[in-house]
């Protein structure tokens, strides 16, 4: 049995988010069926991420496992001819039987940008956040300081169960400018469904003066759910990171 992982990348706008569901169109269904068709037998993906509806990747990693001797050097470009447009595999290749693309990850890593142009663009609305206002990059920042770390991010997340674990560690917060607006990257061991678009949601409020710098962390410190989302359009996922 070989263990084979792929990086991918999709454009998010047209899937209902990463994991399979019934009746409608993912990332991880039309892959598999690609898959299926591709090696003659099932396959079920286990991916690193499970994005949202609308939220783009550049570097998803997924693996599953096979018993067909199709040769690793070939799958890409075997995979791309039956894949469509706005889904693609970057990379190929075999892994230890060990290797599974969620528990073995080290961190990932997710860039939201913000477009502040005064008029919406059809080149960046399915790619950025239309944010028509001035936005103080320095507050922003300042914002993201007291939350780097370990905490307990519930108040960053939507439709978690009681139960479950929600601690998570925030390595990495960098506010940017860009030619035409702003872009957020964070990177964390693992994000709770919604942390990164609550997160966005709060700091666009920070950079308009709407809310204080201390605002995120009061609601963490203070377990106080964040209630303004980002748009799910301006969120990629950049990068998966590994122990090796």
């Amino acid at each position: 049995m070989r263990n084979l992982r792929l990086q991918v990348e999709y454009d998010g706008t047209a899937f209902h988010g990463f994991a399979r569901q019934a009746g409608v169109r993912t990332v991880q269904g039309v892959l598999e069926t690609v898959l299926q068709a591709t090696l003659g037998e099932p396959v079920e993906l286990i991916g690193a991420s499970r994005t949202d509806a609308g939220v783009h990747a550049r570097g998803q990693v997924v693996n599953f496992f096979t018993c067909r001797p199709v040769p690793v050097e070939r799958l890409t470009e075997i995979l791309n001819r039956r894949l469509p447009m706005d889904l693609k595999v970057l990379k190929a290749q075999e892994e230890n039987a060990q290797f599974h693309a969620r528990l073995s990850a080290k961190s990932r890593v997710y860039r939201y940008h913000i477009y502040t142009g005064a008029h919406p663009s059809v080149w960046k609305i399915r790619y950025a956040w239309h944010y028509p206002r001035a936005l103080n990059i320095e507050a922003m920042q300042a914002a993201l300081e007291p939350i780097l770390g370990e905490h307990d991010f519930r108040p960053f997340s939507v439709k978690i169960p009681t139960e479950k674990n929600t601690v998570r560690r925030l390595s990495r917060a960098v506010v940017q400018p860009t030619r035409d607006g702003v872009c957020i990257e964070l990177e964390a061991n693992g994000f709770l469904r919604g942390m990164v678009r609550l997160i966005v949601g709060e700091l666009a409020r920070v950079g308009e003066g709407k809310q204080g710098v201390e605002s995120l962390r009061e609601r963490l410190e203070n377990r106080v759910q964040a209630t303004h989302m980002a748009p799910a359009a301006g969120l990629c996922l950049m990068k998966v990171k590994y122990k090796r």
